[in-house]
């Protein structure tokens, strides 16, 4: 069976018109689905109320949890902890998986029986538009060299902490979207998401990157695309942080933690790598944000590295 956990705060209609309608709509129903929110209000838990029926219906269990925690690695990894399954399946609340999604993750486990994690291919629509298709004339250039090249895009990451290949297919990848990841029950025996990622809000970003690869360096298996179903990810309108100064700390801090465990194949690679993205944002981000902010943003992070190198507590995600 397949546990999809969704963990989810304030975003009911995404909850109602997007990730539960297609999850109601598999082909399949050897799976479970787990709601963990963390909203203040009741509008998610009417949601589940009005759509546990038409599950039940299909022979699903939609359960709906309080979390007691707030942040996605924190709510992912109490989540976790609930379910049933012997595959973890994270989407998003504004997710919507094609009806053979869940299957074909089911049979990609099957094919590759050493890789302890999967995902869909996965498309990002933002009003209409397909972001995962090239738009700009140097992108379509670029996508028609590598057609003619055979390239193949895969899913990588640099030991500086840079992720490529979100638009990848089908076939081996060193990551896995947020959106869009499931591993075997067993890795979380002793792998946690990283919830130092939440130091400075509740959105960890790149604790997807940073629980994925982290996984896939342990197992020294490929994690994999699966051949068959994809998700297509329609981002809410409202974004879930402002870029302020605790976003430029989280960017820094959460790419540092990145680096950590993608380094460890290449330090001094990945260290250079690090000290170069420190230098562009410190001279890119002032254009766009102001000087003040970004002051501000890299001090917080520094003083939340120092922090962590002291006290020898990065990454957080071993238990």
């Amino acid at each position: 069976m397949v546990s999809v956990i969704i963990v989810t705060i304030n975003r009911s209609n995404e909850l109602r018109e997007i990730s539960l309608p297609s999850l109601l709509g598999q082909d399949i129903d050897d799976f479970e689905v787990i709601v963990w929110d963390a909203s203040k209000d009741d509008l998610s838990l009417g949601v589940v109320r009005d759509m546990e029926p038409l599950f039940r219906e299909k022979g699903v269990s939609l359960t709906f949890h309080r979390a007691p925690r707030r942040g996605s690695a924190s709510q992912r990894n109490d989540a976790v902890r609930s379910a049933r399954g012997r595959i973890v399946f994270f989407m998003d609340d504004d997710s919507e998986v094609s009806p053979d999604g869940i299957r074909g993750l089911s049979d990609c486990f099957g094919k590759y029986p050493y890789a302890m994690g999967a995902g869909l291919v996965v498309q990002e629509v933002v009003d209409g538009m397909n972001l995962s298709e090239p738009r700009s004339a140097t992108e379509k250039l670029k996508d028609r060299f590598y057609r003619l090249a055979r390239y193949k895009r895969t899913r990588k990451v640099h030991p500086s902490g840079t992720a490529k290949g979100l638009w990848a297919g089908p076939g081996p990848a060193e990551w896995l979207s947020g959106c869009s990841m499931a591993f075997r029950r067993q890795v979380f025996d002793d792998i946690r998401f990283n919830e130092r990622m939440e130091t400075f809000g509740p959105y960890a970003s790149g604790e997807d990157i940073e629980f994925s690869h982290r996984v896939f360096l342990k197992y020294g298996e490929p994690l994999r695309i699966a051949e068959k179903g994809m998700l297509v990810h329609r981002p809410s309108p409202t974004q879930r942080f402002r870029m302020d100064e605790s976003a430029v700390a989280t960017r820094i801090l959460n790419r540092y933690l990145i680096m950590k465990v993608a380094s460890a194949r290449a330090p001094v690679l990945g260290r250079s790598g690090f000290a170069w993205f420190m230098l562009k944002n410190a001279l890119v981000l002032p254009l766009s944000l102001g000087f003040d902010p970004v002051v501000k943003g890299f001090k917080m992070a520094i003083e939340a590295l120092l922090s962590c190198n002291e006290k020898n507590t990065c990454p957080k995600g071993e238990s």
